[in-house]
């Protein structure tokens, strides 16, 4: 009805017309808010995804030496891919360090560990390397503990440490080695804590009452009840750290517990939904992991063995125990320190390769428990001198025979070279 007949209406005629038009464009600006409160959200939820998945494009580009762009990472993880195998086993090596440029020997490799993988089968192996083993440094001519090939071969320019352990392991375990990642002490407790910690159980109290204490890092004295508890980065680091009450080991096979453990706290409901949850594990690796796996690749990985809930997993840690395949040899070079080798003897891995290639028909290690401490250890407070005394007179003599070799090897060559003059 137009403006000049509505003139002519009665006085409640107009009114319900005012009101009529009143609601009409009420009701438009409400639909327009409305309309432009969804476009708000969702640019909101793409903008948001958007720096989420920059980020982690960023994230996966930081840890793999593969990729070279961050799109390129975000984009490899998205499309997937396929992981190297052999026969349907994917073997990676898994490093843990103290980390770059902090004291105590920062870039060495004490957490040596192969994970076995059987796609087909839904099995796990998890296989522990002792540090003290003692192997050919590649590429050189001389030995060392396999704990400094990682070290080694990151010095100078090379930065080959990765290549040099998978090389060594290979040789050691019969096994191809397809990827390898390392991870450092803050990387680890930073995961931890950003899956909420990790439960371990012990069918004993836990006790290292004298590793910690000079450094009076993990409170000095480190103890765990009897039961289930929770363990959140700090203590889960100083739980697979401790060796001075057990041994080395015993430490192997504690950080095959809490690997297990973490895995399965990864692929619980709940974890990987949660975005804040993944933005912290993101932070957790970004600048603390490294893996020359491709971002491809470990979407691949994360599709085939990631959501797997009923695995078997086979768990190996070589020593020298009856079962172990390791001892300490008689005549060790002095300068070495203490050191293991195969049984067989040197560089000889004959049946270690036979136990890494048939692991999965195995019966499982009989000694694989962790918890052996059964009383608390009685040494309490500062290391003892007796002990402070014998690793004082341990270093004198490591120099001495150093420089006897030094002297020794320089005479050789004199003698050498007088006997080519003549």
């Amino acid at each position: 009805m137009s403006k000049f007949f509505a003139t002519f209406l009665p006085k409640e005629k107009k009114g319900l017309r005012r009101r009529y038009i009143e609601e009409k464009n009420k009701k438009f600006y409400h639909k327009r808010k409305f309309r432009l409160t969804i476009v708000v959200v969702l640019l909101l939820v793409v903008l948001a995804g958007g720096i989420f998945a920059y980020k982690t494009g960023r994230v996966l580009n930081k840890i793999s030496d593969t990729d070279s762009t961050v799109f390129g990472s975000l984009f490899g993880a998205l499309s997937g891919g396929s992981l190297d195998d052999e026969n349907g086993r994917t073997n990676i090596l898994l490093l843990g360090i103290r980390g770059q440029n902090l004291p105590g020997g920062g870039l060495l490799s004490d957490s040596i560990m192969v994970v076995s993988l059987l796609e087909n089968e839904g099995k796990v192996a998890l296989i522990s390397v002792p540090r003290d083993l003692y192997v050919k440094m590649p590429n050189e001519d001389y030995h060392t503990k396999i704990n400094a090939v990682y070290a080694r071969g990151e010095d100078g320019w090379r930065k080959k440490g990765m290549d040099d352990m998978k090389k060594v392991i290979k040789e050691v375990t019969g096994l191809k080695i397809h990827y390898a990642a390392v991870i450092n002490f803050e990387g680890f407790k930073k995961l931890i804590d950003a899956v909420g910690g990790v439960p371990v159980t012990l069918s004993t109290p836990f006790y290292e009452t004298t590793q910690f204490v000079d450094g009076n890092e993990c409170g000095g004295e480190f103890t765990l009840p009897q039961g289930t508890s929770t363990l959140m980065g700090d203590q889960a680091l100083c739980y697979v750290r401790a060796r001075e009450n057990t041994s080395d080991f015993d430490r192997a096979k504690r950080q095959q517990v809490v690997l297990q453990s973490l895995k399965n706290k990864l692929v619980s409901v709940g974890t990987l939904a949660d975005f804040s949850k993944v933005n912290d594990i993101l932070n957790a690796v970004g600048e603390n992991v490294r893996t020359d796996m491709s971002a491809r690749e470990m979407r691949e990985f994360y599709d085939k063995y990631g959501k797997l809930s009923d695995v078997k997993v086979y768990r190996r840690v070589f020593e020298n125990s009856p079962e172990g395949l390791l001892t300490v040899p008689q005549d060790a070079p002095a300068s070495a320190g203490y050191i293991l080798i195969p049984r067989e003897g040197y560089d000889n891995y004959s049946a270690i390769h036979e136990v890494c290639r048939d692991i999965f028909n195995l019966p499982e290690q009989s000694d694989i428990d962790p918890a052996k401490q059964f009383v608390k250890p009685k040494g309490k407070g500062k290391k003892s001198e007796d002990k402070k005394k014998e690793l004082k007179s341990s270093t004198e003599v490591k120099t001495n025979v150093t420089k006897k070799e030094t002297v020794n090897t320089t005479k050789a060559n004199e003698k050498k070279n007088d006997k080519t003059t003549e």
